[in-house]
């Protein structure tokens, strides 16, 4: 039975349940039907005894007897006129039926109504009105015949109920099962038609709920994924560049240093190049820095508020002050109290790469203008080169602008974070300038 199909068993199941139903019913019926055809039987004779009466009151002797006796020949009803000698028309019931019927037994069948009729001279006629015929042994021989009718349609019926059932049960099954294999495949169109509000129509909408919400989670994970892989592209683009910026100064420090030591050429004067190890080593430390600043990234606390930019720019400004003097670079800053919903850390490695690109790329004797517009910040310096200059390629990894120590770190950098939180930013060529701009509203 476990290993049957919904539908056969839900089949058997209610062909078992519709069966023993009819066969019980059956059975009552064999044993009461007796008793009822009975006792209807009585109720005919006693209708019968109550008509012939009526018709025999105020009647002579003679007719009463003829009618009588011509009614017991035509009917199954005998009619027996009652008196204290026995003569060829009369019958005394009561020895007959002492004689031939057992009073005591339940299937006695022997049925009789008495009457007193009063004739037309004053005088009453008693009769009695007798049935005969063993009318429960009638009544069962009826059901005998009529019951493997009655079984057989009965039944009939109950295969054809249990096969409409259990289809109408297995259809909604069904295609649930079909719909749920489409579902499987990740069918987008796979959904369960609800036209009910019971529970079969409550479970396909929660179907259909759980199947939504599971192509959402997937859509978001495949979103998730694609940004995951971005971010490992990028992560592989930047050790790459890095490695490239960390090779070629030590390649170069490692040539000069050996040249020292075995005093080959220029390099026989040491301490003229000293200098310049010293250099090499410091452009070293500095990329250092920026990969250091690049692999926390990731690490930044979720700290947004509202930040004045202001306050967070001031500490930038101060520490690229000297490199500024020395250079002869003018910074102008016009910003007031403007706002920006990002981190606190997040928000100073910005402007720190930003300020110190704009120090470290301006022309000498060039200026660093900071102000707003229209919901924007920028951060531009003067550049003579500008218009020769792919703004597009300045934020990768390994691009050099021809600087001394030039990378593309800073503003890689700066990129990454600003996607993280969703910033919108852009770097723009002008005419004798670079300018990048930050959203900030």
């Amino acid at each position: 039975m476990k290993r049957l199909k919904i539908f056969p068993k839900m089949f058997i199941q209610t062909f078992t349940i519709l069966g023993v139903l009819i066969v019980v019913v059956h059975l009552m019926v064999f044993l009461m039907f007796p008793k009822i055809y009975l006792e209807s039987r009585k109720s005919e004779i006693t209708s019968k005894a109550n008509a012939v009466s009526a018709a025999l009151t105020g009647k002579d002797k003679s007719f009463a007897q003829q009618y009588l006796t011509f009614y017991s020949k035509s009917s199954e009803i005998k009619a027996y006129v009652v008196s204290d000698s026995i003569k060829e028309d009369e019958l005394k019931v009561g020895d007959v039926a002492d004689d031939s019927v057992d009073k005591a037994s339940s299937n006695n069948s022997l049925i009789i109504e008495s009457r007193k009729i009063r004739l037309a001279d004053g005088s009453e006629l008693a009769v009695n009105f007798v049935s005969t015929a063993d009318m429960r042994q009638e009544a069962k021989g009826l059901i005998i015949k009529l019951l493997p009718i009655s079984l057989a349609v009965s039944l009939a019926i109950s295969v054809l109920v249990s096969l409409i059932y259990a289809r109408l049960l297995t259809r909604n099954v069904q295609e649930i099962k079909e719909v749920t294999t489409r579902m499987m495949e990740l069918d987008r169109n796979a959904l369960l038609p609800v036209e009910s509000s019971d529970e079969i129509g409550q479970l396909k909408a929660q179907i259909n709920d759980l199947y939504v919400a599971l192509l959402e989670l997937i859509d978001d994970l495949e979103v998730k994924n694609e940004e995951i892989i971005k971010l490992e592209k990028l992560k592989f683009d930047f050790f790459r560049g890095a490695s490239h910026e960390l090779k070629t100064p030590l390649a170069s420090l490692k040539i000069i240093l050996e040249n020292m030591k075995y005093n080959i050429g220029k390099y026989k004067n040491r301490d003229s190049y000293i200098d310049n190890c010293i250099e090499i080593v410091n452009g070293l430390a500095q990329n250092i820095s920026q990969i250091l600043s690049v692999s926390s990234l990731d690490h930044l606390s979720d700290d947004e508020e509202e930040m004045v930019i202001n306050e967070i720019l001031q500490e930038v400004l101060d520490k690229y002050e000297l490199m500024a003097a020395q250079r002869s670079i003018s910074i102008n800053n016009r910003l007031g109290d403007e706002k920006i919903y990002i981190g606190k850390s997040a928000l100073k490695v910005i402007l720190s790469n930003v300020v110190g690109n704009a120090v470290k790329y301006s022309d000498t004797g060039g200026i660093i203008d900071i102000g707003s517009d229209n919901g924007w910040i920028y951060i531009d310096n003067t550049y003579d080169d500008a218009e020769n200059l792919d703004c597009e390629r300045l934020f990768e990894v390994n691009f050099d602008v021809g600087k001394d120590n030039s990378n593309g770190l800073g503003l890689y950098i700066v990129r990454n974070i600003l996607l993280s939180y969703g910033i919108g930013h852009k770097l723009e060529r002008r005419e004798k300038s670079i300018r990048f701009t930050i959203k900030i509203t």
